[in-house]
Formats: structure tokens, C-alpha cells, sequence
């Protein structure tokens, strides 16, 4: 027996040593232990730090990393999105281009039904019309389609599941980190979801819906990995940590819907953007190079023969020099240096300012995303309407094909609660006035011609049909029109002296008009008619902007 610490062991016992690899997976089983007590306990804080990993884990971008990136963008989708949000915080031109598109659907709605026409005045139809109404009002879609929208910008892809919690029906977005697209169907893609976000500190299973905290409790059981299951059935597909989710839970929209990869759409521009630090530093390396200046005086030899060599041959003591050199250094800034040598042939060196470097840099990143500068930037350049007008279709054009998505999305999602009836919905226009205005209309033109459209008409204006036919409803049910004052009924008494007026206004007009026409003076307006702003060429534009159309009797 050998004794070691007062602890006896025998001489048969050997000493147990562990391999690397049995180390490290102790570790891990330690933090995987740790993890899932960890969620036992929650805090505001634990919750908080959650709640900023579910859509933002910027990683800041270098040029070494972007290049190894850009090489290989498949095995690299995580960083690229990364880079991504990155980007948003750290360059105001990336960020106020996500921002203009992100903010430029409209949403405005309209639908369709299988119904016939003898059906529409049925207590079915009308019930499940009301059903689908109802399902509108409590699923604000355009607030959380506009952020679905920012999300597809910023990542590519949006993931999130559908939530009825009574009053309101809502989309609430799961960590982008852990879904992967894992699979297609009619209305899109299908995703997957790792359970192992819910074993982290600080996430609580009551705040996400029931069909996690099911497939969590299954988490130990036999996996069953069946892929190829419908998409409403997905749900009893797992491997691991990994679950497909069901189409009757979970939505995956994707800004390039061609690519089950996951990149940013504007990936291009990141080199740009990863320059601007440094064009930020150039810019102010030049503004300082310009503000300094430098006085250089020479200070003569006493024999400009000697040779430098000779001490204290030049013309003035050093001591002397000093004291009037302080002297003219007191009367200036200190942007101004002031020096003395004894040498011949001094020159001062001046750098120009290059005040438009770091500006001419951000509006040439700009312009390389596709994006017309003059949409975002107010600059002293001159723009030209035609070509405003044409990139600001290109850009209706790109943002409103994602209409397809939302619309198969509110088609599917409503289906679920009719049963006769099924309801059709299609998105469209922006929130450009020129928009609206055009869609408004050419609505309007086509009731003129007995084509009554009420659902488009609502929609110009930005309404859902619902709200306008109820908003109809109420002045009917009110008598508003009633309630108006027509000015043809007039008191008998009045009549008279309302005729006399009129009969001299009357007067007035024709005189100003042929004083107009024969190019005199008088009131009456002149020039032609005022034309639309979508429709004005860029002199138009520039004379109304300027005002230069008063002098002659126009108007702003």
C-alpha cells in the first residue's frame, strides 16, 4: 500500500489519464448542460440579449474576407449576411437605400372569389365574405409585410411563423440563423428549424407557438427524417435537432426565389462599401492637408560666399530668430506654421482642398446598385425627370414582383378560414403620388365609360375595399348628403338681387376675356392650362421650382 496525501490506494490501481477527445467532449456536454438549466432561469436581461439574436449578428467586413467570401458565396451565405448588417450600421448610403425600397410597396389589396353572381346576395357568401374581412382587420399585413420586406433586403429571406393570439393574428419572426430552406412547394420554399436554439439562456418556449414545445419534448425520441412528406404534414418529419415546419405554421419569403442560396440582393456593392472607411480618411487627410499652410523665411548668410561650414556665419543669432519668430507666430492661427532656415531657394507647398472626393465616392457606390441618386440624395445636380421617372419604374418594377409572394401567401392563409368560398387577393402600386395618382385615374376613366371597379378605386386611395364601402355605408346610413347645402336652392327673396350679380360677373369675365385675347391686361388667368408634374419636361419643372412663370401672370 503507498500512501499519497493521506488518501490509501492500492499498488494494483492505475492513474486514469483522458484523451484530448474525451476532454473536449466533456466540455461540450458541460455547456450543452449548462445551456438547457440555463433556460430554466430567465431574466430581462437573458431575454433581451435573445431578442437582438433573432435578425441582428453583424460581422464587420474586410477586404481579405470579402475576397474569400465572394469566392465561394455558397459555403459563405452566413457571413455575407452578416456583412450585410454590418454595412446597414456602419454606411448611411446602404442604409437609406434598404430604407427606400423597403418603404416603397404600397400593399394596397383587392380580391376575387369563385362565387357566381347568384351567389353574392346568398347569407353563405356573405358570412364567409364577412370571415374573410375579418381576417384582413385582424392581420395587419401591411406592417408586417413592410418588415418582411426590409428582412428579405437585408438577409434575402424572411423567416417566421403565423400566430392567432385572439384579437390579432400576426407573423412573428423566428432566428434567421437557425432556419434553412430545405425544400419547395406551390407557394414557395420550405424551411427546417434548429430546436437548439431553445436550449440557449434567456429563450422561453410559452413565447413561441405550441408545435415547438411539442417537437422540444420529442427532442430525445427516435428520429424519423421523411422530407418528402406534404407540406401540411412536415411537422412529423425530424433529424436531430432539425424539424421541418409545416406550411399551416411557418412562412419562408425570398427576395430571388430562383436561388435556394441565401445572399444579400445588393452583395455586389459590398465592395464599394468596404472602401468607405478608407475614402472617409482620405477626405479628412485632404481637409487637413488644406486647412494647414506654412510660412518658410530665409535667413540670410553674412558671406554668402562662406561655406556652411564656417560657424555662425549666418546673419542673425539663433536667439534673435526665436524671439521674432514668436512675435509673428502671435499674430497668427494655428492652422498657420510659421519656419526659418538657412538655405536658398525655399518654396512653400499649398494643398488644394478636394472637397468633392468622399462625395463623388458615395454617389458613384450609389449608382452602382442601380439606383438613381437623385431618388435619395438632394445634391445641386440638375436632375432630369425623364430619366428620375424611368429609374423610378425600374424600381417599382423590381420591389412589386414580390406581390406573387404575398398574394399566394394571403390566398392560402385566407382559405383556411371559408369553406364554400375561396378568396383571391393580389397586391399592387407604390406610394409615389405618380403611382397612385395614375392607378386612381385610370380607375376613375373606366367608371366614366359605365366600368365600375370599386375595389381598384379603393385602392388607389389607399383604402381597403371594406373600410370604403363601409365608410359609404355610414354617409348613406347618416343621410349626409342630406346634410349638405346645394347652392341652387336659394330663398325666393334672394333671387333677384343673386341673378343682378351674376349677370355682372358674367360681364366682367367676357370683357377680361377679350382683353386677355387681344394680349391687354385684366384678370383673367392666362397661358395654358396647368399641366400634371408627371407630366412637366425638365425646363417646365425648373421654371415652376424657380418661380419664373409669375412675372407673366402664373402661378406657383
Amino acid at each position: 500500500m503507498a500512501k499519497n496525501n493521506d488518501i490509501v490506494k492500492s499498488d494494483e490501481e492505475e492513474e486514469v489519464k483522458l484523451t484530448e477527445e474525451q476532454v473536449w467532449s466533456v466540455i461540450e456536454f458541460s455547456r450543452s448542460l449548462s445551456a438547457a438549466y440555463g433556460s430554466m432561469y430567465l431574466n430581462p436581461e437573458l431575454l433581451n440579449a435573445r431578442m437582438r439574436d433573432v435578425n441582428l449578428n453583424p460581422l464587420t467586413a474586410t477586404q481579405a474576407m470579402l475576397d474569400e467570401a465572394m469566392v465561394s458565396p455558397k459555403d459563405n451565405e452566413k457571413n455575407l449576411q452578416e456583412f450585410s448588417q454590418s454595412f446597414e450600421l456602419t454606411s448611411m448610403v446602404y442604409k437609406r437605400l434598404l430604407s427606400y425600397l423597403g418603404n416603397m410597396l404600397a400593399f394596397d389589396i383587392t380580391y376575387t372569389s369563385n362565387a357566381d353572381v347568384k351567389d353574392y346576395e346568398t347569407l353563405k357568401y356573405k358570412r364567409e365574405l364577412e370571415t374573410v374581412e375579418e381576417f384582413l382587420d385582424r392581420f395587419d399585413y401591411i406592417k408586417e409585410f413592410r418588415t418582411v420586406v426590409k428582412e428579405m433586403l437585408r438577409n434575402d429571406a424572411y423567416f417566421g411563423c403565423m400566430r392567432d393570439v385572439g384579437d390579432a393574428i400576426v407573423l412573428q419572426e423566428l432566428p434567421t440563423d437557425y432556419c434553412k430552406i430545405t425544400g419547395r412547394w406551390g407557394n414557395g420554399f420550405l424551411f427546417s428549424f434548429n430546436l437548439y436554439w431553445f436550449m440557449q439562456p434567456g429563450v422561453d418556449l410559452d413565447l413561441y407557438p405550441p408545435f415547438f414545445k411539442e417537437k422540444f419534448k420529442e427532442l430525445w425520441g427516435k428520429d424519423n427524417y421523411n422530407p418528402s412528406l406534404p407540406p401540411e404534414l412536415r411537422g412529423s418529419s425530424r433529424d436531430g435537432y432539425w424539424v421541418d415546419v409545416p406550411v399551416t405554421l411557418g412562412v419562408c419569403f425570398k427576395l430571388t426565389p430562383e436561388l435556394a442560396t441565401r445572399l444579400p440582393y445588393f452583395t455586389p456593392l459590398f465592395n464599394d462599401l468596404v472602401l468607405q472607411p478608407l475614402m472617409r480618411t482620405l477626405q479628412k487627410n485632404s481637409a487637413m492637408a488644406s486647412a494647414s499652410k506654412i510660412i518658410m523665411g530665409e535667413v540670410p548668410y553674412l558671406n554668402k560666399e562662406a561655406k556652411a561650414t564656417v560657424k555662425d556665419s549666418i546673419a542673425i543669432s539663433p536667439d534673435l530668430l526665436g524671439k521674432f519668430m514668436a512675435l509673428v507666430k502671435s499674430a497668427l492661427s494655428d492652422s498657420v506654421k510659421i519656419a526659418s532656415a538657412p538655405l536658398e531657394n525655399m518654396q512653400g507647398i499649398e494643398f488644394k482642398p478636394d472637397n468633392e472626393m468622399y462625395d463623388s465616392y458615395l454617389r458613384t457606390a450609389l449608382a452602382s446598385s442601380g439606383i438613381n441618386t437623385n431618388l435619395i440624395f438632394s445634391s445641386d445636380i440638375k436632375p432630369n425627370i425623364t430619366e428620375t421617372q424611368l429609374s423610378l419604374n425600374v424600381d417599382e418594377q423590381m420591389m412589386t414582383a414580390l406581390y406573387d409572394q404575398f398574394s399566394a401567401f394571403m390566398t392560402y392563409w385566407a382559405g383556411n378560414y371559408t369553406q364554400k368560398y375561396k378568396f383571391r387577393f393580389e397586391f399592387e402600386g407604390t406610394n409615389f403620388f405618380v403611382n397612385r395618382e395614375f392607378r386612381h385615374a385610370r380607375a376613375m376613366a373606366l367608371f366614366d365609360k359605365g366600368i365600375v371597379l370599386p375595389q381598384k378605386i379603393a385602392a388607389s386611395i389607399g383604402m381597403k375595399p371594406s373600410v370604403m364601402r363601409k365608410h359609404m355605408e355610414e354617409a348613406k346610413g347618416t343621410n349626409f348628403m342630406d346634410m349638405l347645402t346645394n347652392p341652387t336652392f336659394i330663398q325666393a327673396d334672394k333671387v333677384a338681387k343673386q341673378t343682378a350679380e351674376a349677370n355682372m360677373k358674367a360681364t366682367e369675365a367676357n370683357i377680361s376675356a377679350k382683353v386677355a385675347t387681344s394680349g391687354g391686361g385684366g384678370s383673367a388667368p392666362k397661358g395654358r392650362p396647368r399641366k400634371k408634374d408627371s407630366e412637366l419636361s425638365d425646363e417646365g419643372s425648373q421654371t415652376r421650382a424657380q418661380g419664373g412663370n409669375l412675372g407673366r401672370g402664373g402661378k406657383i
